[in-house]
């Protein structure tokens, strides 16, 4: 068995890999000039806030360096009512000026229900929920809830 942090910061470099951008989106949709930086075991990234300083587990950079859309992959632990301030932070911290903030959170299968709660009983605004699952050795991830583009859907 894998310890829960290695694991989370292995399913954090599978899901920039392959969602930031998806495998198949389209290159006007995501410039090249975007940067995808991953704080796994090495923190590369950090944004100052009232907790001292945080390291969301994806930072996309739009074309002039500041901070695009955020991603946070949580363990099982992590879903408690406690991180809506972590996670109200992010969203301040994601990109302004769009419909919904673009911070994604990543959830493992079957915390839905108490990652929605947190968020909507703390009126955090955000563009994607998603479930995480390892079946047979391969990373599964379920869309919940969407509230921006389609492509996002995924």
């Amino acid at each position: 068995m894998v310890c829960s942090e290695i694991q989370r910061h292995r399913i954090t470099r599978i899901i920039a890999a392959t969602r930031f951008p998806f495998v198949d989106q389209p290159e006007e949709s995501w410039p090249n000039c975007y940067q995808t930086i991953v704080n796994d075991e090495q923190k590369r990234f950090g944004l100052k806030g009232p907790m001292g300083v945080v390291y969301p587990s994806i930072v996309i950079l739009n074309c002039e360096g500041g901070v695009q859309e955020l991603g946070i992959v949580e363990r099982t632990e992590d879903i408690r009512e406690e991180r809506a301030e972590l996670w109200q932070f992010l969203s301040d911290c994601a990109s302004i000026g769009r419909k919904y903030k673009k911070l994604f959170i990543y959830v493992p299968r079957g915390m839905q229900k108490k990652a929605l709660s947190i968020l909507e009983g703390n009126d955090i605004e955000y563009d994607g929920l998603r479930e995480y699952d390892i079946i047979e050795g391969s990373l599964k991830i379920y869309a919940i809830k969407t509230h921006d583009s389609p492509h996002d859907h995924r």
